[in-house]
């Protein structure tokens, strides 16, 4: 250098963000940085909650083909759908590698940061339900809800079947048959009376038949 020159300064070297390195799908490393704010933390768990997402649709998707496999026939079909399986399985194992290092990104920053990880530092992947998991859901509660409510009410329809109610009388006729059932024991007590006349008048008439049959020099009581 030339005297009299002026010194040129030497920039400082640009500190890197320490990162995590994991495998990709496409045998391409996935950088994860270590987060050092607050902001970073709240971005990786959102990487996390959209990887979860999509480690459900994947693991859905792959049940679907899995069933459609075993009714498929041998040849194009059913190589066509052990090709995507190997696919979505090879997907499955990158989102869970990536998960993992999202896990240990979030393990490895400054402590008095919030965040959320389990004990293992994978997050555990919670989204949209399945097809199957809502087949499965819709007929539990058939079973546990909706059967007892109807075997409840069938019981209640024969029960009420084998029982019907007494018919109602109305008023005016329930006091006139109260009033013919005090006339007719009203009579059967004059019958009664009139019965108990007959066999007394029928006693003496015989009595004075008896004492006219008797001879003479018979004395009659």
């Amino acid at each position: 250098m030339p005297q009299g020159a002026p010194k040129t300064a030497t920039p400082p070297p640009i500190p890197q963000t320490p990162t995590i390195t994991v495998p990709g799908s496409d045998g391409k490393p996935i950088t994860i940085p270590i987060p050092f704010t607050q902001h970073d933390v709240d971005v990786l768990l959102s990487r996390r909650s959209e990887l979860g997402t999509q480690m459900n649709s994947a693991n859905g998707r792959r049940n679907e083909l899995s069933r459609s496999l075993r009714n498929a026939r041998p040849g194009p079909d059913q190589a066509g759908l052990e090709t995507r399986i190997s696919q979505l399985d090879a997907r499955i194992m990158s989102i869970e590698s990536e998960m993992a290092g999202v896990g240990r990104a979030l393990s490895a920053a400054p402590s008095g940061l919030q965040q959320t990880t389990t004990s293992t530092g994978v997050p555990r992947p919670y989204g949209q339900p399945t097809s199957s998991q809502v087949t499965a859901i819709a007929i539990l509660s058939i079973i546990f809800v909706l059967a007892p409510l109807a075997f409840a009410a069938a019981r209640i329809a024969i029960r009420r079947a084998a029982h019907p109610p007494a018919p109602q009388i109305p008023k005016d006729v329930s006091d006139r048959l109260e009033r013919m059932e005090q006339g007719i024991e009203a009579v059967a007590v004059e019958v009664e009376r009139i019965g108990e006349g007959q066999r007394f008048v029928t006693q003496l008439m015989s009595d004075r038949a008896q004492r006219a049959a008797l001879p003479e020099g018979v004395p009659r009581t």
